[in-house]
């Protein structure tokens, strides 16, 4: 068993591998969690990906069949807090709606809210940045996904989020 309480002692593998196990441990035909794979480069594993039945997930009917929940962390030692993200991708409707704690965008803080439709970014604002360990962000933020495609409208074609759901 690992033991991640101490954030010191974190490295990407190991808390990929945390997440890998976590998420795999619900792909059952009763769960939202469809399929589970690492995410990697040629030398390294980056993320963590899972194919998402929406229904399941979101306990209510939902727009399209199959979404993918993206997770990626990075310790990076020259920075002040960790980084990820943490996105929820439609491919059928070309969605990406998720948070993004990294070094892009410092005019909007540590953390910001990205919604990306049809190849463009609609939607980008600063976000809460959570400075707890990399486990409780990834399960406040699936959490907060939850809310996020609740609170999903569509305005003449193009999605938004509320400011309430973006946190």
């Amino acid at each position: 068993m690992l033991f991640l309480a101490n954030r010191a002692n974190l490295d990407r593998r190991r808390l990929l591998t945390r997440l890998h196990n976590r998420l795999g441990t619900q792909v059952d035909g009763d769960e939202p969690i469809q399929q589970v794979w690492y995410h990697t480069t040629a030398s390294d594993k980056t993320g963590v990906r899972a194919t998402v039945d929406p229904d399941r997930f979101l306990d209510t009917e939902y727009r399209c069949d199959e979404a993918e929940l993206q997770v990626s962390f990075d310790f990076p030692r020259d920075a002040d807090h960790d980084y990820y993200r943490i996105q929820w991708v439609e491919r059928d409707r070309d969605l990406l709606v998720g948070w993004h704690q990294d070094e892009t965008h410092p005019d909007l803080g540590p953390c910001h809210f990205q919604l990306d439709y049809d190849g463009e970014t609609v939607q980008r604002t600063g976000a809460a940045y959570l400075d707890v360990h990399p486990l409780n962000v990834f399960d406040r933020r699936t959490d907060d996904l939850v809310d996020v495609l609740d609170a999903l409208t569509w305005d003449d074609g193009r999605p938004e989020v509320n400011s309430d759901a973006r946190r």
